[in-house]
């Protein structure tokens, strides 16, 4: 959730990132731009869960 929202301040301030393409695709009509910020952003937001997740099983485990 964190990643997400650095992505979404990003839509605000950035001149660089996910969340400057967002916009900037969005500002000239670049639907494929948008589109594709849009599922790297999802792609990369459940990778890192997953990560998460693996690493508090390890965490558990040996506690």
């Amino acid at each position: 959730m964190s990643f997400i929202g650095v992505i979404m301040g990003e839509l605000l301030v950035s001149k660089k990132g996910l969340g400057y393409l967002i916009m900037y695709g969005s500002q000239v009509f670049n639907i494929n731009l948008v589109i594709t910020s849009v599922v790297l952003l999802g792609i990369l937001s459940y990778l890192m869960y997953e990560i998460i997740i693996f690493i508090e099983k390890k965490a558990v485990k040996n506690h």
